[in-house]
């Protein structure tokens, strides 16, 4: 599934959050967003999952207007896991993943056994079947991000929208959680941290700075040692990983005697 974003204009009050943005993303595609805290990836995403509407600009999925599609039906087409989401309900692991399965429901089409199944299916491909009984409040954040990625693929969406989605999770389940994501039959579009997992699963990376879309490209164009000092602040040796694809980023050890810039830096949500 092809998204689209045209000249996207963002305010939070009377602050600009986000600046002629534009870019496509092909079908198929995974794409990273990069960028340093406060840079706008987050605000980028809900836009194109819908939650915000642009001040200006225009979002299109394969040609069609996303303020012209109903709740309803842009769920059946995407989904959405946000940096930070939790529940107080008293559910189990599978009940939240099951929540997945909502837009496909309703009284001519209820609960049948292939919900059952794709819902199983999600809890296995993220590791948390043998878990999926347990109540949530007793989940470690781990665990239960895992879910909120099964609830997701439980959608069956055709585009998976993903905010920081290796919050919490160890060093493992952060692989396995990008390999799997890579391999589904999807376009993705996921706002990562580690620079070196978005070179190592990205088809191309957008590199977000104060609001601004600064750089797009494949990650080897994308992100070299002129890149990360001027927007990421920080000294760095890039060259390209032994193995696979990717690159092998070592970071330098700060200038203590430089002056302090943090009070400089412009914040975006």
């Amino acid at each position: 599934m092809m998204i689209s974003a045209r000249n996207l204009h963002w305010v939070s009050g009377k602050k600009t959050i986000l600046r002629n943005v534009s870019l496509d993303v092909q079908p198929g595609e995974f794409l990273g967003i990069v960028g340093p805290n406060g840079s706008g990836k987050s605000s980028l995403l809900a836009l194109l999952a819908g939650l915000r509407a642009p001040a200006s600009g225009e979002i299109m999925l394969e040609g069609v207007p996303l303020n012209r599609l109903s709740r309803r039906s842009l769920a059946q087409r995407l989904a959405l896991v946000e940096q930070q989401a939790d529940t107080s309900e008293q559910i189990s692991g599978r009940q939240a993943v099951e929540l997945g399965r909502t837009p496909y429901l309703s009284a001519l089409a209820p609960w049948s056994s292939h919900h059952h199944e794709v819902v199983q299916n999600a809890l296995c491909d993220v590791g948390m079947d043998a878990l999926a009984e347990r109540r949530w409040h007793t989940l470690s954040g781990g665990e239960k991000q895992r879910l909120h990625i099964a609830r997701a693929l439980a959608q069956q969406p055709r585009l998976l929208l993903l905010d920081e989605p290796t919050n919490h999770l160890d060093i493992g389940h952060q692989l396995a959680l990008l390999d799997l994501v890579k391999r589904k039959p999807m376009t993705v579009v996921a706002a990562l941290h580690d620079l070196s997992h978005a070179a190592m699963f990205c088809d191309r990376l957008a590199v977000m700075d104060h609001g601004e879309l600064v750089a797009l490209g494949p990650p080897g164009q994308i992100l070299t040692e002129g890149l990360l000092r001027r927007i990421f602040n920080v000294q760095a040796e890039i060259e390209p990983a032994r193995h696979g694809s990717g690159l092998n980023i070592r970071y330098l050890r700060p200038d203590t005697n430089a002056p302090c810039v943090l009070s400089n830096v412009q914040m975006a949500v």
